[in-house]
């Protein structure tokens, strides 16, 4: 597991626990993440987010699509692949006072 879907799964772990399985909300149960993969399906089910057009700029816009999210003052960007069941490749946070998303 890389550094980044760490941090996603510790940082979503409060609202994973609405989920009891992709795209079903059940608040007194927990999301089971199939081989620790946090597919998209149970990101959008279980976090609240904002559709973004873009991605930053590192990331290929022909294979992934990103979501945003805002705590703690900062904004997080989760970036999912297209393909298969959407995993999530990378989560890349912003400080709101850092030129808020500079792409």
């Amino acid at each position: 597991m890389t550094r980044a879907s760490l941090l996603a799964l510790l940082a979503l772990a409060p609202a994973a626990a609405l989920a009891s399985g992709p795209g079903e909300k059940h608040p007194e149960g927990p999301a089971y993440l199939e081989g620790g993969v946090l597919t998209y399906e149970v990101f959008e089910s279980a976090v609240e987010h904002a559709d973004l057009d873009s991605c930053p700029a590192e990331f290929d816009p022909e294979a992934v699509f990103c979501r945003l999210t805002l705590a703690a003052d900062g904004a997080n960007v989760f970036v999912f692949s297209l393909e298969g069941d959407q995993p999530l490749l990378a989560v890349k946070r912003y400080e709101l006072n850092d030129g808020f998303l500079p792409f």
